[in-house]
């Protein structure tokens, strides 16, 4: 990576930090080194794997690390909690979310296995608060090892709403809840998803729009559900 674009990488850091600090979030002390380094480990593998499109790359902090952290204004983690991200193995938003705040442990799983290199070096670079598991997350294995395990579920850009619901409600700890990143056909797949949520113990918390759709996404809205046993 250039110098000037390691400059301009870190500059578009700072700016997204002082955003979340300005909406009340608690930030980790190292989260801009940690961010750097995430943002040049995805140049990096990009050019090899797949992570982000190549005409969405210029805006890698500016739309897709925003746009991640656009769900810290709203849960406010206040104490440490263990995420999971389905299909999350370019990064984002699991390893984002962490390397932002210094409440959240994450664990990543995804199936696909050419991504795992670069999993592995970016959970290394944020020393033990993430690890990567390939896998199918409606797997008989890793719900059998992972029931009930997680405070907090999320997903961008994975499936539709009842479907998610029904691979990650048995991985949900009582009191636990899932972040659906969705579109503006969020309600539309929320009405879907009604019945399911019902019949299986949960129960729609909200559907809110992205505090920082003005600075990145505008289309963003948040789907929470909550589990209730």
């Amino acid at each position: 990576m250039s110098e000037r674009k390691a400059g301009v990488l870190r500059g578009e850091v700072e700016g997204l930090i002082d955003m979340l600090e300005q909406s009340g979030v608690t930030v980790r002390a190292d989260a801009g080194e940690s961010l750097v380094r995430l943002g040049e480990l995805i140049y990096e593998w990009n050019k090899r794997v797949n992570l982000v499109s190549r005409k969405d790359i210029s805006r890698l902090i500016s739309y897709h690390f925003c746009d991640a952290a656009s769900l810290l204004p709203i849960i406010k983690p206040e104490v440490s909690i263990c995420l999971l991200d389905v299909g999350g193995s370019n990064g984002l938003p699991g390893l984002v979310l962490s390397a932002l705040s210094p409440n959240i442990g994450v664990t990543v799983c995804d199936s696909r296995q050419k991504r795992k290199g670069f999993m592995e070096e970016a959970c290394g670079a944020l020393e033990g608060q993430a690890s990567y598991v390939v896998a199918r997350v409606d797997s008989d294995i890793f719900r059998a090892a992972n029931a009930g395990k997680f405070d907090l579920i999320v997903a961008r850009a994975v499936t539709r709403l009842r479907l998610l619901l029904e691979w990650c409600l048995p991985l949900l700890g009582s009191g636990g809840f899932i972040a659906a990143y969705k579109g503006s056909r969020c309600c539309e797949e929320v009405k879907q998803a009604e019945g399911y949520l019902w019949s299986h113990g949960a129960n729609m918390v909200m559907v809110l729009g992205s505090p920082f759709a003005a600075k990145c996404n505008p289309f963003r809205q948040f789907a929470v559900v909550g589990k209730n046993r």
